[in-house]
């Protein structure tokens, strides 16, 4: 008798990147066919700012419902202040010594104490005299507990935790797939804060987290129009007549991000002796009114509103895909994520 196995076809894998953000989350359900990926469906809910755990999780629970889990591998982020992504020179060693040596190494180069987080590592190659490079990630244990605790209220056991930054740089891999020339900025402009990743020939060099962003913007419609916090948010996605009152105001605030922005753009072609060449913007904070063109003219750097699923081939809602495009980029790296590990 012929094994079964020989006569079922393989079903491609199926993985769903959930992104937790603190203002809306976000899924994205993938397959991959070949070396094709295919969206499947897509998930997106906003939440409100002031919302308990319990709510979270059953806001979640509608995200993942959505989703339809079953059979696939789910993969999810952490980001902020306590996250760290480093490229750093070790000693060159096997990977089998390098994990076994992990903490006492990794302390030179992380804020955090070795016992105060959860450490991983790539091995990106062999360097000049003796040594190799290294993609050094660290999150603070608390952010991966919490993740872990509110996936278990659902009955889910993620596949694996990343860090936000290695997410939107799979997802640009996935929409740049022949490598490119030149420095490239990817600004993931989201609620709490913006992400910065900094990618050169397509690969990630350097990462920062800075804590401005759409809420940041929000506050100040709100506080120029006298508004409360929705309808203030509402009139900034929304722009109406009073839109010109809140421009001044704003494009204070918008100096402010930029000026943090551009020191971590000095700070990268410093340590890196590499020149910034264009800025990818990314998530919705960046579709406000004239923002993208304020950006280009004040930088001087050719900016464009970066689409992570451009090329792919979508089974999901055409409008919904549509309206949450510009968001996607953590979650869509994640699903890329749970297809490779």
């Amino acid at each position: 008798m012929q094994p079964l196995g020989r006569f079922l076809k393989k079903v491609p894998p199926v993985t769903i990147g959930l992104d937790l953000g603190s203002s809306s989350l976000k899924g994205v359900k993938l397959q991959k066919v070949s070396d094709q990926w295919k969206l499947l469906q897509v998930a997106v809910l906003p939440v409100p700012p002031q919302i308990d755990s319990g709510q979270r999780a059953q806001a979640v629970q509608q995200v993942v419902e959505q989703l339809s889990p079953r059979e696939a591998q789910v993969v999810t982020a952490v980001g902020g202040a306590g996250t760290v992504l480093r490229r750093v020179l070790f000693p060159k060693m096997s990977p089998h010594e390098l994990k076994a040596s992990l903490s006492f190494e990794a302390e030179k180069h992380i804020p955090f104490k070795p016992e105060e987080v959860f450490l991983d590592f790539s091995i990106l190659g062999d360097r000049p005299g003796g040594r190799m490079e290294v993609l050094l990630a660290a999150a603070r244990t608390e952010l991966i507990n919490d993740q872990l605790s509110l996936l278990s209220q659902l009955g889910l056991t993620p596949h694996a935790i990343d860090l936000e930054a290695i997410a939107l740089a799979n997802a640009w891999e996935v929409s740049h797939p022949a490598a490119e020339d030149g420095g490239v900025v990817l600004l993931h402009v989201g609620c709490r804060g913006t992400l910065l990743d900094f990618l050169f020939g397509g690969q990630l060099e350097f990462a920062r987290d800075i804590p401005i962003g759409g809420n940041a913007f929000t506050q100040v419609v709100a506080e120029a129009l006298q508004l409360d916090g929705p309808e203030a948010e509402r009139i900034k996605c929304q722009p109406d007549s009073r839109w010109a009152q809140a421009q001044g105001p704003l494009q204070a605030s918008w100096e402010e991000w930029l000026n943090q922005c551009r020191a971590s753009f000095d700070f990268y072609e410093n340590q890196y002796g590499r020149r910034v060449e264009r800025l990818t913007l990314s998530g919705g904070s960046v579709l406000l009114t004239g923002f993208k063109e304020w950006i280009q003219e004040t930088t001087g750097f050719p900016t464009e509103v970066w689409d992570p699923l451009g090329g792919i081939a979508s089974e999901a809602d055409p409008q919904l895909v549509e309206k949450a495009k510009v968001g996607l980029g953590v979650a869509l790296g994640l699903a890329v994520r749970g297809s490779a590990a």
